[in-house]
């Protein structure tokens, strides 16, 4: 997953409570540090603020193995040991991780709403409007072919 040009998660979205791949191709990696850390922390007020500590890899970029824990949004930025920082011009970078199986956050009497979907009230009633009018056709048919109410003809003294 491609945040900038310049930092990689790896797969397609980051999931809570599983390990995660980031890479940092930007442009602190000009300068060639010896070290880069990633700041980050959970929501707008950046809580739980931590720092990990990124490997230079064969490219010349740095990377690390990350887990998130927290169902927020993460706000991160990255720092090279000479305390230069790459923070988006000041906007700082976001991403908000997400559940691998979101029914397990569902209460168990709703799972079946999710396996099974309610049909919308509409259809019941279209339903029922159907069958109420193929029920007045049926008898107004039979009325006019003399299958209901036919006389019978013979008199029995």
């Amino acid at each position: 997953m491609v945040i900038a040009e310049t930092i990689y998660f790896d797969g397609d979205e980051i999931v809570l409570n599983r390990p995660t791949k980031v890479i940092y191709k930007g442009f602190l990696c000009d300068s060639n540090p010896d070290m880069m850390f990633m700041h980050y922390g959970y929501g707008l007020l950046w809580e739980n603020l931590q720092e990990i500590k990124l490997i230079k890899n064969t490219n010349n970029n740095f990377e690390a193995d990350i887990t998130f824990n927290k169902n927020d949004l993460v706000f991160f930025c990255f720092r090279d040991s000479n305390g230069k920082w790459d923070n988006n011009n000041g906007h700082n970078f976001v991403v908000e991780p997400t559940y691998e199986d979101f029914t397990a956050l569902v209460p168990i009497n709703s799972r079946l709403d999710l396996l099974y979907p309610r049909l919308k009230k509409g259809y019941f009633i279209r339903k029922k409007i159907k069958i109420t009018f193929y029920r007045i056709i049926s008898f107004v048919g039979k009325l006019i072919s003399g299958k209901i109410f036919k006389r019978d003809n013979q008199t029995n003294y």
